[in-house]
């Protein structure tokens, strides 16, 4: 049984495949498992991982229809072996002391979870620039390292989750995963990896940890300005309301009062996100059970929700789908 797990996500990256599997051959620390789960690319990839798979026995190919990256992780993981899994994105690469410096870190804390800091890798002019943005998340990282209470340091982790969704550039204690059934949700277009983090915050027992150098890159391409903001903000409303029904299912929410004010307060922050007339008027019916669901099941014994929550459905049925409106007025109310 290998010690580490790396799971690459493959779909028509051969431009820069190569660099991601150098990056990742070159590995100081050895004793790893590399599977490459090859989504149905329609390029060269699947070639260039046959023929890294022949000179390097760790690396493993699995191919399979494309099916979208939440279905290739889900596989990754089910089919690792190793006691801890990392993902490498087939367009990233790392140091190659990654794994030997988040494994010893694991080890001698016995972690679930260790992150690492990253770099921005602009590739269209060859330059590193520096990411500054986990600075908080590794203070409340120290943070709660020194806090016994889990319940006092949830809304800690709720941040951290925030403010570092990756699925990438993390050590990951396979045993947690496992033992509590935790995958990503292939039902859901957007969000995933924060899906995945909360979860796995939430059944994770023993420590989280960081190394404080950068030690994956990021490969920062150019996107279309027009991407579609309404979508988007569809898709995590939509998230958000998957977790929630996974949460309950798993009892969480039951006798966890800062856990169903996270759950209220997510849900009605993406409700107050720009999403078209015309999609208010589908997703209506949707969003209405949900927050009479959350009144009547998740929320009942939290007087002040409760209210708010009655709020918001006299609202809905008085405004109907102009209701969506005043949500953006009244979010962090």
């Amino acid at each position: 049984m290998p010690k580490i797990s790396i799971i690459v996500p493959v779909y028509n990256t051969e431009q820069y495949l190569r660099q991601c599997l150098d990056s990742i051959i070159s590995q100081t620390f050895k004793d790893f498992e590399c599977i490459c789960v090859n989504d149905g690319s329609t390029d060269n990839s699947l070639s260039i991982l046959q023929e890294y798979a022949n000179k390097d026995n760790r690396i493993k190919i699995i191919s399979q229809k494309n099916s979208g990256l939440s279905s290739v992780r889900n596989v990754g993981i089910k089919n690792s072996s190793g006691v801890y899994v990392t993902s490498i994105d087939s367009d990233d690469f790392v140091s190659e002391n990654y794994i030997e410096k988040l494994y010893a870190c694991a080890l001698k804390h016995n972690c679930d979870l260790v992150y690492c800091r990253h770099k921005l890798y602009y590739n269209v002019d060859n330059i590193f620039v520096s990411s500054d943005n986990e600075t908080k998340v590794f203070k409340l990282i120290d943070k709660i390292k020194k806090c016994e209470d889990k319940k006092i340091i949830l809304e800690d982790l709720f941040f951290i989750v925030e403010n570092a969704r990756s699925f990438c550039m993390k050590l990951y204690k396979s045993d947690v995963i496992r033992q509590n059934n935790i995958s990503f949700f292939e039902d859901i277009m957007a969000q995933q990896d924060y899906v995945f983090n909360i979860l796995f915050a939430l059944c994770s027992l023993n420590n989280i940890d960081f190394v404080d150098e950068q030690l994956y890159c990021y490969r920062k391409q150019i996107k279309s300005i027009t991407s579609n903001k309404d979508k988007m903000a569809l898709n995590g409303l939509n998230s958000f309301i998957r977790l929630t029904e996974n949460l309950e299912q798993r009892n969480l929410l039951q006798n966890n009062k800062i856990l169903r004010k996270f759950v209220y307060e997510g849900f009605i922050y993406r409700l107050g996100k720009k999403i078209s007339y015309q999609q208010q008027k589908i997703i209506f019916l949707s969003v209405f059970k949900h927050m009479q669901h959350l009144k009547n099941d998740v929320c009942k014994n939290d007087l002040f929700i409760k209210m708010k929550l009655n709020l918001f459905l006299f609202l809905m049925k008085i405004l109907k789908f102009r209701s969506f409106l005043l949500f953006r007025i009244l979010k962090n109310f």
